[in-house]
């Protein structure tokens, strides 16, 4: 592994030929870039697919400049010279893969076809090949047993996802894709388990690993810099949220809500209540007719 060591980079890996007895998966990595993140032009024997988790970036190949927005995916062609528009890019997150598809079966070889013969550089609106790529990814960085055959089957799923957005995009639908969420999978992942448990506090590592970051610190890092809170922060404001609304309802007393929300008491939970909204649990029941 190449840990990714640049001022244009915050961090980021990189791995080349990653797994030995699977040649036809090139390289790989994944990098969170600051703004103003240049690539210079250069090639690779086989497809190379980037997928954009956040931001926006702009990528240039045969004279011709292509805007990524969060979810797409840029395709670049073997041997084709790729490389940064001649803008630098704004702060961005991304994952690649290069892969030599016609060593991938007959659906390796269905997809190198199409997209010669269509040659698209931009596929929108690819959300659902993020987890396979981290999945991918994973495996890579943790190896474990029948690392190769879970690799496979994640190489196998991206060729599957892909076509199926390209079908899509060919019948005419989809070229709006949904709005985004404003987190990247990861972080997306973290928060929507947060708010399936909000009767107490969760560890750390829990969160990394439901986000499938590589570490605790590196998780810690990526998701105070989308959300902009710590996850701790922002579990603690999900409870306080979702206490003061169970606080509107009659039969609720200010213990009862407190132990609820995983509150070690009703007095620790009065005190960031009232920190948060600047009015007591009791008043605020009162004022809410509670």
């Amino acid at each position: 592994m190449q840990v990714l060591r640049d001022p244009q980079i915050i961090s980021g890996f990189a791995y080349e030929n990653p797994v030995d007895d699977l040649p036809e998966l090139t390289h790989c990595g994944e990098a969170l870039c600051c703004e103003g993140h240049f690539l210079k032009p250069h090639t690779h024997p086989g497809f190379e697919f980037l997928y954009l988790s956040r931001g926006q970036a702009t990528w240039r190949a045969n004279g011709t400049t292509a805007v990524q927005n969060m979810g797409d995916l840029y395709v670049a062609y073997p041997q084709e010279s790729h490389g940064t528009g001649t803008k630098r890019n704004p702060e961005n997150q991304h994952l690649w893969m290069g892969v030599d598809l016609a060593k991938l079966g007959p659906a390796g070889r269905r997809l190198a076809l199409r997209l010669k013969k269509e040659r698209p550089q931009l596929v929108p609106g690819c959300d659902e090949v993020e987890p396979v790529l981290r999945s991918l990814m994973r495996q890579i960085v943790t190896p474990r047993a029948r690392r190769t055959e879970a690799i496979t089957a994640c190489l196998v799923m991206f060729i599957s996802l892909l076509e199926q957005r390209l079908d899509t995009l060919a019948q005419g639908e989809g070229s709006q894709p949904e709005p985004h969420l404003p987190y990247s999978y990861g972080v997306q992942k973290a928060v929507a388990f947060l708010r399936q448990n909000l009767q107490c506090r969760l560890p750390l590592a829990d969160l990394a690993a439901v986000a499938t970051a590589r570490s605790v610190p590196h998780f810690c890092t990526q998701f105070r810099r989308e959300v902009g809170m710590t996850p701790a922060a922002y579990h603690l404001q999900m409870r306080l949220e979702a206490a003061r609304d169970t606080l509107r309802q009659p039969g609720y007393d200010v213990t009862t809500v407190a132990l609820q929300y995983g509150f070690s008491s009703s007095q620790h939970f009065s005190t960031q209540f009232r920190r948060a909204f600047k009015v007591t649990p009791r008043a605020w029941r009162k004022s809410a007719g509670g």
